[in-house]
């Protein structure tokens, strides 16, 4: 039971396999006839690449989509059947480990395709191989504007050791930047139709990520490779409402560890960044920077108690923070404080704690996610007593 499971934690991360799905059933729906590749790397963003896997499965994924072998070796260890990707793979090295657990892999350049498909050979296996197109990404891929003259060699090593699965490439300022985004997807099918001429056919294409699906059908092609969207984060960024809103999937939570009166004039945590202009109560939060809670939310965050916001006071430190929670009854050592997700009908969403820290949602939820124990639950589960924060009902003092 959850409240098993979080009755001695000290801070966690809840994840909400329900809303996983009802994110994939609205853009399934929205993408049609278009497939999924559902990214899962990094350990599905922080939430459980197995678990994730496992609650996208019945929507009938193309593939999902990791960085390396050791993601793809972990998921097929764990009983993941189907297409893997490995987005990011080493030529020089992960060869036989991509052949020996049936994965899939990327072709990042002409050096990386020869040595996978001299593997290949060598072992009397084929790679399924799925080729990126830089079309101004400038981190991998071959360069569309020389597509004919790296084509033939392509041709030559994918006929070797390997058969090819699909073409790619990868947006760059999707989210911020349309008339580049669409100079991207001019310059991905011109490579296509080039290398059509050429004799190299993918049988599907694809482009779009999370961004760029939920703003235009253009960019949908074949297939999409969604990450953030599933995961509960873009929210209010589509101007098109192909789809609607993603439900929120993540809810990170930590405990009072103790509550505590300060006279005016205290100063709170290291610099002495805070300091009271009044009498405050404030409580001690088990969460810090060591479990994916930036430093950069100093003196700026808010957290969540009982539906409350309440204000950080001072420095974000290695393992706690302090919130004032001087206009808050009840508040007591043991009980739960929202830092990310719901609570009683207010959010602290992944773009609020993004904006204040200067980054992006990506970083603020794999963070928190790859730090912090994490509890699945689905809608039909509720939080056992003991997660409450007190019996005492909270009200504004």
């Amino acid at each position: 039971m959850i409240g098993e499971r979080t009755a001695t934690t000290r801070a966690w991360l809840e994840v909400d396999l329900d809303a996983i799905a009802r994110n994939a059933t609205r853009l399934t729906r929205a993408v049609r006839p278009a497939r999924m590749i559902p990214m899962v790397k990094a350990d599905a963003y922080g939430l459980g690449a197995v678990e994730v896997a496992r609650a996208l499965k019945p929507f009938d994924p193309y593939a999902f989509g990791v960085a390396t072998l050791e993601e793809g070796i972990a998921l097929r260890t764990a009983g993941v059947e189907g297409r893997i990707i490995v987005f990011s793979p080493c030529g020089a090295t992960d060869g036989p480990g991509l052949i020996e657990h049936g994965l899939d892999t990327s072709v990042l350049g002409l050096d990386g395709l020869e040595r996978l498909t001299a593997t290949a050979a060598a072992q009397g296996g084929r790679l399924g191989l799925h080729l990126e197109i830089d079309t101004g990404i400038g981190r991998a891929g071959l360069p569309a504007s020389e597509c004919a003259e790296w084509a033939p060699r392509v041709a030559q090593l994918v006929e070797a050791g390997g058969r090819l699965e699909t073409l790619y490439s990868h947006f760059h300022s999707s989210g911020t930047d349309e008339l580049a985004t669409r100079h991207q997807l001019e310059q991905f099918e011109f490579a296509s139709r080039r290398l059509d001429a050429e004799g190299i056919r993918a049988p599907l294409r694809h482009i779009a990520n999370s961004d760029a699906l939920i703003r235009d059908r253009r960019y949908h092609l074949d297939l999409v490779r969604p990450g953030l969207y599933l995961y509960g984060g873009l929210r209010g960024r589509s101007s098109s409402r192909l789809v609607t809103d993603a439900d929120p999937v993540a809810r990170a939570c930590a405990r009072v560890l103790e509550v505590r009166r300060l006279s005016p004039g205290s100063t709170v945590s290291y610099g002495a960044r805070y300091v009271t202009p009044r009498s405050e109560r404030v409580a001690t939060v088990a969460i810090g920077y060591a479990d994916g809670f930036p430093w950069r939310l100093s003196n700026q965050a808010e957290v969540l108690v009982r539906g409350h916001r309440t204000p950080l006071r001072g420095a974000v430190c290695m393992d706690v923070i302090v919130i004032d929670v001087s206009r808050v009854s009840g508040v007591e050592a043991g009980g739960v404080v929202t830092v990310l997700g719901e609570d009683e009908g207010e959010e602290i969403t992944l773009n609020e704690l993004a904006r204040l820290d200067g980054t992006i949602e990506y970083e603020i939820l794999t963070g928190l996610g790859r730090a912090l124990p994490r509890v699945y639950r689905r809608d039909a589960e509720r939080l056992e007593p003991e997660l409450a924060m007190s019996e005492a009902h909270v009200r504004d003092g």
